[in-house]
């Protein structure tokens, strides 16, 4: 269990390079949709790129059919673990700096502890122990920052983080769950999804339907040639690289 917290935070790093850059977007004017939006188009550019060089399109077509096989499911988990999860903490980027953001987000390790809980997993004391040492330092953090930005500003920034940081580890426990066997879930196995990057992959095309639903809510300003070059550099350090280790 100590070497997943060790995995998970090494995830959390990667996790933590991309918030500067979505407070960066943020302070110069571009839209928070079009930060989390975009970052997923790059992932799936990235991805088939990654498929077609490495594993052939055979291996790509056989991706697809199981995304269309089980899209709902796909759809499902999607759009709580990649859509949700990184619409809040773009949206928090607008509201804090990225330091609080990412260090908030550290948080996802205590959560995928519950998250675990649900699906009828145990652990030992000292894992929550080490765990605890994470969430005090998340407070500390947070606590600190409230003396100069007010209680409601830092509210704004910080529990749209604590709330993705639940839907992160759900929509890809459902992933994993579905997998292996779970019945309470759809049978989604496929020598296929062996893979991570497949995985990431399914999960980054079952959230488009909820990226159209909130752009066209939003209804976004274009994007800047900047803003384009950030979120690209977002989908390979965040998107392929710590969503990868973090399956």
């Amino acid at each position: 269990m100590l070497r997943l917290i060790l995995i998970g935070l090494l995830a959390g790093l990667f996790f933590s390079s991309t918030f500067i850059l979505n407070r960066v977007m943020s302070l110069e004017g571009g839209h928070w949709i079009w930060s989390a939006s975009l970052r997923y188009a790059y992932m799936i550019l990235f991805l088939v790129i990654w498929f077609v060089i490495f594993k052939g399109t055979t291996a790509l077509k056989q991706a697809l059919r199981a995304f269309t096989r089980n899209w709902i499911f796909w759809t499902l988990a999607g759009s709580v673990g990649f859509g949700l999860f990184y619409a809040l903490l773009c949206y928090s980027a607008d509201h804090a700096p990225g330091w609080v953001v990412a260090t908030t987000w550290q948080f996802t390790i205590i959560a995928t502890l519950f998250v675990l809980l649900l699906f009828g997993r145990s652990f030992p004391l000292k894992t929550w122990f080490f765990s605890s040492l994470v969430f005090g330092g998340v407070l500390i953090v947070n606590l600190g920052q409230a003396e100069n930005t007010g209680l409601t500003e830092l509210a704004a920034g910080a529990i749209p983080v604590l709330i993705a940081a639940f839907c992160y580890p759900l929509g890809n426990q459902m992933v994993w769950e579905a997998t292996n066997g779970n019945k309470r879930l759809p049978d989604v196995s496929s020598p296929v999804l062996e893979t991570p990057f497949a995985r990431v992959l399914l999960m980054s095309l079952g959230s488009l339907p909820l990226w159209g639903l909130l752009i066209a809510v939003t209804t976004p300003a274009p994007p800047s040639s900047g803003q384009l070059l950030n979120t690209a550099l977002v989908a390979l350090f965040s998107g392929v690289a710590a969503t990868s280790l973090f399956l």
